[in-house]
């Protein structure tokens, strides 16, 4: 029994906290157009109008500029980073590459694994955990046998009991919203109350509900459900998609995307102000003004409010950005330990410094290189002294080395992590931004209404978004 257990129970726990944001450096002004450098710093004046406008150089921003290009729009994105990606954003740490953003795909993404695999670039799989780490009746933490996931994945599925029935079609979340109304406005701390769960059994599934939340008191169940209905309402699936990775990375990925779009781009260009007219739409950056038939806003939900729209937007528009989608309390940290320490998959306590600690597929030559998500405010993700103390709690013995982590709420550009919906947000708010406003259409996986929190739930906002600029930017718009 505990070997059929052990097998069932293994091949889907590699890696489980969804990815987080990204963050960048900043540098000089500069513009490219599908990878080719300009001279200038900026473009001249007389060239700064557009058929389309996309703010944000993310994967929903380079998606829709590429959809606009295939119907022969002449476009613009103007990028806040000096890189494109986004929440996804691959680097290294370590002397050993990583990705400090989102990093998973899965087959049942289809937008982003037929993407990967029309571009050529292969996929590698993360190594299964050695062993796992959870909380103890005593208040501490044990190390125990991968057999005792079961544990946890038995109270997941209780949380998400039903699923079936409320949201049946998973990339239409609103199909039964007569049955979503009193669900929609339960936190996953409601939801654990009705299930009477006692701390211990909180703490067990925390890394997989409240951390994923943001915390319990924030997160809403209807979010967690629709990724377990997207997962075909499976245990071993919902584990699954956060295995493998694209080689080279997702950078990689939107960087050759970009090459598709024939876009001209402009890094280090945040927006402060957008004047839709009814005709044309101003757009001003860096303090230059450009211009287009239609824009498309491809920036996280979190950052909306961070921008002035001159004639304003509908109420529910500023109330989703102020409740925030991101998780604004969202931290990934690299952590370098001395030796070789195995593969461990640590499972923290509900309000632990650490949610999460899983193995980095790659070691350095200093030893394993571990990989922690946080949601807790008080963490400093680049504090050495306060990352050791924690790591000491859950692995006794185990000596960091050096760290380098993102707070990704301080990120001026993101304002929060991986996507998780607040009580509410599915029916009240979702549909309403999804459609266009006068000539503004907003793009971005926190508002997709598939893999929400995915490159592929970016990937599918930015392919609608692109289609409906197409029609705003009108036969008129400059050549």
């Amino acid at each position: 029994m505990k070997e059929t257990l052990f097998r069932r129970t293994h091949p889907s726990r590699r890696a489980i906290l969804k990815a987080g944001a990204a963050a960048g450096a900043f540098g000089a002004a500069g513009v490219a157009s599908a990878g080719t450098a300009f001279a200038d710093a900026v473009p001249p004046a007389g060239s700064r109008s557009y058929d389309v406008i996309v703010i944000g150089g993310g994967f929903a921003g380079v998606t829709a500029a590429r959809e606009l290009k295939a119907k022969g729009k002449r476009t613009l994105i103007l990028e806040a980073r000096d890189r494109v990606g986004g929440r996804a954003w691959t680097s290294t740490f370590s002397g050993v590459p990583i990705e400090f953003g989102a990093t998973w795909i899965h087959p049942s993404q289809t937008l982003i694994w037929n993407e990967v695999q029309r571009l050529g670039i292969a996929k590698v799989d993360d190594p299964f955990p050695d062993f796992t780490v959870f909380a103890t009746e005593s208040g501490g933490y044990a190390k125990q046998d991968l057999a005792f996931l079961e544990h946890q994945d038995a109270l997941l599925r209780r949380f998400v009991e039903g699923a079936e029935q409320y949201l049946p079609q998973p990339y239409d979340p609103f199909q039964r919203a007569d049955l979503l109304v009193d669900l929609d406005k339960l936190t996953l701390g409601d939801r654990a109350r009705q299930l009477r769960l006692s701390t211990l059994e909180q703490n067990w599934v925390s890394a997989t509900t409240g951390a994923y939340g943001g915390g319990f008191e924030r997160g809403s169940l209807t979010q967690l459900a629709h990724w377990w209905a997207l997962c075909g309402y499976d245990t071993e699936t919902f584990h699954g998609i956060n295995v493998t990775r694209p080689v080279g990375g997702l950078s990689g990925v939107i960087g050759k995307m970009l090459a598709e779009t024939g876009a001209t781009i402009v890094y280090n260009a945040p927006v402060s102000k957008v004047a839709d007219n009814g005709s044309r739409v101003q757009v001003t950056a860096n303090g230059l003004v450009y211009d287009a038939g239609a824009v498309v806003v491809a920036v996280p939900v979190n950052v909306w409010n961070s921008i002035n729209f001159s004639a304003g937007l509908p109420a529910e528009f500023g109330r989703m950005s102020t409740q925030t989608v991101g998780v604004p309390t969202a931290k990934k940290i690299l952590i370098q330990v001395q030796g070789d320490i195995g593969r461990p998959l640590v499972n923290g306590k509900s309000g632990a410094l650490l949610d999460l600690v899983i193995a980095n597929a790659e070691k350095s030559s200093e030893g394993s290189v571990l990989i922690g998500f946080s949601v807790n405010p008080n963490l400093d993700a680049n504090n050495l002294s306060q990352i050791q103390s924690a790591v000491s709690e859950v692995l006794p013995g185990t000596e960091v080395l050096s760290v380098k982590g993102h707070d990704w709420g301080k990120d001026a550009y993101a304002k929060g992590g991986w996507t998780f919906r607040r009580p509410g947000q599915l029916l009240g708010s979702l549909r309403t931004v999804r459609q266009p406003y006068g000539r503004l259409i907003f793009a971005g996986s926190d508002i997709a209404t598939g893999w929400a929190g995915y490159v592929d739930g970016a990937i599918e906002s930015g392919i609608q978004a692109g289609a409906i600029a197409a029609g705003l930017s009108g036969p008129g718009a400059p050549a």
